[in-house]
């Protein structure tokens, strides 16, 4: 037994308004479904592109926290007090005065 062109096509437009006139509530709700788990999809996707985002910037800020202090450290020891004394005698030919050439102002 097989269905007739004119019968498949008549079948086809009956269906057709079944589903317009007695399952319009369902049809829309199905629509709302397929329609909310795309927004799910979406917003899943953003989310993780978010949070990968996120990491990445943590590990940003982990470098640039190390390079701050290592930043620090060098600026510590080139500011410390023997070295600057040391390039003072040897740069300028500055001299520590002794007691002699002190010369105290009131």
């Amino acid at each position: 037994m097989s269905i007739q062109p004119a019968a498949a096509d008549s079948l086809i437009r009956q269906i057709g308004r079944d589903l317009l006139s007695v399952g319009r509530v369902p049809l829309v709700l199905l629509v709302l479904v397929l329609i909310s788990a795309l927004g799910v999809v979406y917003i899943t996707h953003q989310s993780r592109q978010l949070v990968a985002q996120q990491e990445q910037l943590l590990i940003e800020r982990d470098d640039l926290d190390i390079e701050w202090r290592n930043q620090l450290l060098e600026e510590n020891s080139l500011a410390e007090h023997s070295r600057i004394e040391t390039q003072a005698e040897k740069a300028l030919e500055m001299k520590r005065p002794n007691a002699a050439n002190e010369i105290v102002v009131q």
